[in-house]
Formats: C-alpha cells, structure tokens, sequence
C-alpha cells in the first residue's frame, strides 16, 4: 500500500473514531467534551493523580489542562484532595458523579470497539494494537 494511501486510511480511522465518539457523548447530554472525557478516564485509572500527570498525559500545557479541571471540579464531577506524597500538590479523584459517567462512557467504549472490530478475528485486532503501538512509538521518539 503506498504512503499516502496508509496515511489516508489511518486518518479517516481517527476521524470516524472521533466523530463517533463524540456524537455518542453529545446524545448522553452530560455538558462535556470528549477531552473532558479523556481527563475523567486519566484520573479514574491513575492513583493520586495531579493536574501535572493530565498535562504529561495529554501533551497539553498547564493551563489548558486547568481549565478543563476547572469545568470539571464546577460540574462536581472531580474532587481535589492532598497529595500524600508531595504536600505541594493536590490527587485529583472522580466524585459519584463522575463515575456514573464513567459507567456511561464504559458502554460507549464497549459498544464502538464491538462495531469497530466486528468481522476481525482476534489475530488481526492483536496485529492492529501492535502496528498502532509501534506507530505512536515511532512517532514519540
């Protein structure tokens, strides 16, 4: 496959996730963004996780990453509480709320990696997740 047809299907990949995603999150009607989704799924999976773990995370400055926390902890869906271990910064921790978004969002997930991989075998899904992870490697380095 030549170079610019790859990247032409890889990017109509991204699109179409994202797009999906999206609409799939617009039809629950809970006042957030995909990135905010992004930020929610960080904190649930990282144990005391700060503002400045989202930033490495996201490749996103400090101060886009704050005002997402900050729609966040509004919507009381995140809590701030003290770092056990750094007492100059705060964990950052889902509220009920925020998992029951996350409950939500779990079905989404589930739902458009069932339609995304339907008709793969388990082979070809496991080949796909080792040629996206060497591409992101690739690319990071």
């Amino acid at each position: 496959m030549s170079q610019r047809k790859s990247l032409d299907s890889l990017f109509t990949l991204v699109h179409t996730l994202k797009r999906n995603l999206h609409d799939q999150i617009e039809e629950l009607h809970l006042g957030i963004t995909p990135m905010h989704v992004r930020v929610i799924k960080i904190i649930n999976h990282k144990p005391h996780c700060t503002a400045v773990d989202i930033a490495n995370y996201l490749n996103r400055d400090k101060a886009q990453v704050t005002r997402l926390l900050s729609s966040l902890l509004t919507q009381e869906l995140i809590i701030k509480e003290p770092n056990p271990e750094d007492k100059r910064s705060q964990c950052l921790r889902i509220t009920e709320s925020g998992k029951e978004i996350m409950k939500k969002i779990s079905v989404i997930d589930k739902t458009m990696f069932e339609k995304m991989s339907m008709d793969l075998s388990e082979a070809e899904i496991a080949e796909f997740k080792r040629v996206a992870e060497k591409m992101a490697s690739n690319l990071n380095s």
